[in-house]
């Protein structure tokens, strides 16, 4: 592949700045902001279960990347204008019918999300060729935690706007504000150097061979488990916050800060560690974390007891900073650049079925406190059960690291030796 001169760090930078819009639109579309939104509409817990889980859910439309002909740039740039610019109708939904609101809100959600989502293999499939491989873990970490560094001081201004201006103004002109970011970030993805690749559909034969991979197969499989347990208490831990913590969307937005702040140390620190141990040793480390501290010290929180919560700030960048990068990169590395697509796809098709899963059973969990009232808040018991499925999650991945550590020694023991060994030991 012949690159042009300055390229590809041109690219890397560019892809850095794309990403610092980019980020604002996430953010303020799926997470603090639109969950507030949702619960000023009415939104019951199921409802938030649902629309925590859409950015998982919606990535069921990822293998469509596969199908699609032409420039990886001229997609992923025509999509995100198209899928970032239909959040303008959340705008509207207040002047709904207050039946239509809710699921007038998630229909918009989804559909945003689902036209975003072959983005993710078409963008990632084209980063892969710009970073070589033996960078990859330091240049994600570093944008990852720029941009989570980025994407949490808009949070905070986002907090301190909607508590300045009031519910609706201030959710809607945070919205508005979402989209003109995620459409003036596809200018600057337009701008980034596309290697060439030819692409063709692939047969069924074809899109079913990455299940035959083992040690992918087993990768796929924790990635259903952990982002299945992620999904069932992660659209409550925010509504724990505001609604049974009685924190502001000031402070919410604080504690993001937080967390983004140490995720610009952590991520490339994560990065650099995964470059010298790999991507599944990251893994391994950072989501049990993820299992084992975040969950309690969420519910450790109440009224007036804040610090587990503040602590959880920092927790949640040592987590993610590792989980982000060491995912993208394991799958990245299952296959060899030709079919490179194939496999994205196929990790993130796990990625939408645990998100379903999950949401489902959060969502039932959440209904379920109505009728027991056995916990302080209807956010309590699907976090709980979430903390135990991330620990079968854990468990399971080093399960398979062992057991993969194992046959890989067994196999190279069992090899004949080379000729050249062969004559080494007679020697």
């Amino acid at each position: 592949m012949t690159l042009p001169p300055g390229e590809p760090r041109r690219s890397q930078t560019l892809a850095i700045w794309e990403g610092v819009l980019a980020i604002l639109f996430i953010n303020w579309s799926t997470g603090m902001v639109m969950t507030g939104y949702a619960l000023w509409l009415g939104a019951p817990p199921v409802a938030l279960a649902i629309l925590g889980a859409l950015p998982m859910v919606g990535q069921m439309a990822a293998p469509l990347a596969l199908f699609f002909r032409g420039s990886r740039k001229d997609l992923s740039a025509n999509l995100s204008v198209f899928g970032r610019g239909l959040f303008v109708l959340a705008l509207f939904v207040p002047l709904m019918p207050e039946a239509w609101r809710i699921p007038g809100l998630l229909t918009i959600a989804a559909l945003s999300q689902f036209i975003l989502a072959p983005v993710s293999v078409l963008w990632t499939s084209w980063m892969a060729d710009l970073v070589p491989d033996q960078l990859r873990g330091r240049y994600f970490g570093l944008r990852n935690g720029l941009l989570g560094l980025v994407g949490t001081l808009g949070n905070l201004a986002a907090g301190s706007l909607i508590d300045a201006l009031g519910k609706p103004w201030g959710f809607l002109l945070v919205l508005g504000l979402a989209v003109g970011a995620g459409v003036g970030a596809t200018f600057i993805l337009r701008r980034q150097f596309e290697p060439l690749m030819v692409s063709t559909p692939p047969r069924p034969a074809e899109y079913i061979q990455p299940l035959s991979d083992r040690r992918f197969r087993g990768f796929l499989g924790f990635v259903v488990l952990f982002l299945g347990a992620v999904s069932v208490g992660g659209p409550f831990v925010f509504p724990l916050f505001l609604e049974y913590a009685r924190m502001s969307f000031t402070q919410v937005g604080l504690w993001t800060v937080i967390a983004a702040s140490c995720g610009l140390v952590l991520s490339p620190l994560w990065g650099r560690l995964a470059d010298r141990i790999g991507h599944w040793q990251v893994l391994l480390l950072s989501s049990s974390v993820a299992a084992l501290v975040l969950p309690p010290l969420w519910l450790a929180g109440g009224p007036g007891r804040l610090e587990t919560i503040w602590m959880a700030a920092v927790f949640d960048a040592v987590a993610w900073g590792g989980i982000g990068t060491a995912l993208t990169n394991v799958a990245l590395q299952s296959a060899s650049p030709e079919k490179r697509n194939l496999y994205l796809a196929w990790y993130w098709t796990a990625y939408a079925v645990g998100g379903i899963l999950g949401s489902l059973l959060g969502g039932a969990l959440g209904n379920l406190h109505k009728n027991l009232q056995l916990f302080p808040s209807a956010y309590h018991l699907p976090i709980l059960v979430s903390m135990g499925l991330r620990m079968v999650a854990v468990y399971y991945l080093g399960w398979r690291i062992r057991r993969d550590k194992k046959r890989a020694l067994l196999e190279s023991k069992a090899q004949p030796p080379s000729p050249a060994e062969n004559k080494t030991s007679g020697a």
